[in-house]
């Protein structure tokens, strides 16, 4: 049958197109990577950061002939590891579901009667390429690896469970300085209920004066849209305002009551719903991904009894890391998120 998606052009199209499609991955994390200021590193194996960490209190009185102590060191050192985890993404599809009655134009490319050749050949490998990137995006917070279990929620650790292994080991405690808590972020229960706003502020007003100022970086709030959302209608009623303040009304004051003056929020679909926040230095955060897990990056296998079904096989390793959790540069809270899955279109 004429113009049917061809099992060698989807093969071909795999091939001729690998160096264009192992990047789609990387443009798709590149556009959640800006808005939350995420650094993006092509890792193949492992990376390793070592952060430095000097001792205070040494400083004293002195008077001749008196017992002299000694702190026991300088500095020392805590490692930071990233270590992308390898995932596949497999589908299968009968390629008799594509025929040119059902596609003879696809974005303004008709098909090709004298070579036989399919825009949707391309297209297909593409599609496939696309949604495995998606799912790495919106689990990119909430994925928590678990090789017995086959979803993107378990393809690898992501930033919410990786936080959470810092509290359960006690590198991230109320202690340290870099855990707080503060309570649920809801919307108002009546008109005069500023909870919201209240809690927010004093949250991040509590942090280091040193993460609130700009020395070593940009202060940035990561949070869901859900916080924004109740902290604006609790701080109408603050203010007794008429109509709703602006967004950027409230950040304003937030920046202002909380003397951060310089703090930026950056929220994303990615964060899913909830109360938890992140605040921490502007690129505090990595994501690491390798994408030459194999010669091909995705790869067309025929080996179903039918020879129409084709098996699209894409192997990549993803993995995230807090490149510091010191109370200088990261704070964070007791709340949980729910994730999102807006991946793909159904």
């Amino acid at each position: 049958m004429a113009g049917i998606v061809k099992p060698e052009g989807l093969s071909e199209a795999a091939k001729t197109y690998d160096n264009v499609f192992r990047v789609l991955p990387y443009f798709s994390l590149a556009e959640v990577a800006s808005i939350l200021k995420l650094n993006i590193l092509e890792v193949e194996n492992e990376d390793v950061i070592i952060n430095k960490r000097r001792k205070a209190g040494g400083t004293g009185p002195y008077k001749k002939g008196m017992t002299i102590t000694y702190k026991e060191e300088v500095a020392k050192f805590e490692e930071s590891v990233l270590k992308p985890e390898l995932t596949v993404a497999k589908t299968k599809d009968n390629i008799l579901n594509y025929k040119d009655k059902k596609a003879l134009v696809i974005a303004g490319s008709p098909l090709d009667l004298k070579t036989k050749k399919h825009p949707l050949e391309q297209m297909i490998i593409r599609d496939e390429i696309i949604s495995h990137a998606e799912d790495v995006v919106f689990a990119l917070f909430f994925a928590e690896r678990d090789e017995d279990v086959y979803s993107p929620s378990t393809a690898f650790t992501g930033f919410f469970p990786h936080i959470d292994a810092l509290v359960a080991a006690g590198l991230v405690a109320s202690g340290k300085g870099n855990y707080a808590a503060s309570g649920v972020f809801a919307m108002p229960a009546d008109e005069d209920d500023t909870d919201a706003y209240d809690s927010l502020v004093e949250w991040i007003g509590n942090s280091s004066d040193f993460l609130r100022s700009s020395k070593g970086g940009v202060p940035q709030l990561l949070c869901a849209q859900t916080v924004l959302k109740a902290a604006r209608a609790s701080y109408r009623n603050k203010v007794k305002a008429f109509q709703m303040p602006s967004m950027s009304q409230v950040l304003e004051a937030i920046r202002e009551d909380a003397l951060i003056p310089d703090l930026v929020f950056n929220t994303h679909q990615a964060l899913g719903q909830g109360s938890r926040l992140i605040l921490q230095k502007t690129g505090n955060m990595d994501i690491g991904f390798n994408v030459n897990k194999s010669n091909q990056f995705c790869q067309v296998r025929f080996i179903d009894e039918d020879p129409n079904v084709a098996q699209f096989w894409i192997e990549a390793a993803y993995g995230v890391r807090v490149k510091d959790v010191h109370s200088k540069v990261f704070r964070t809270n007791e709340c949980e998120n729910t994730g999102l899955n807006l991946a793909g279109d159904y």
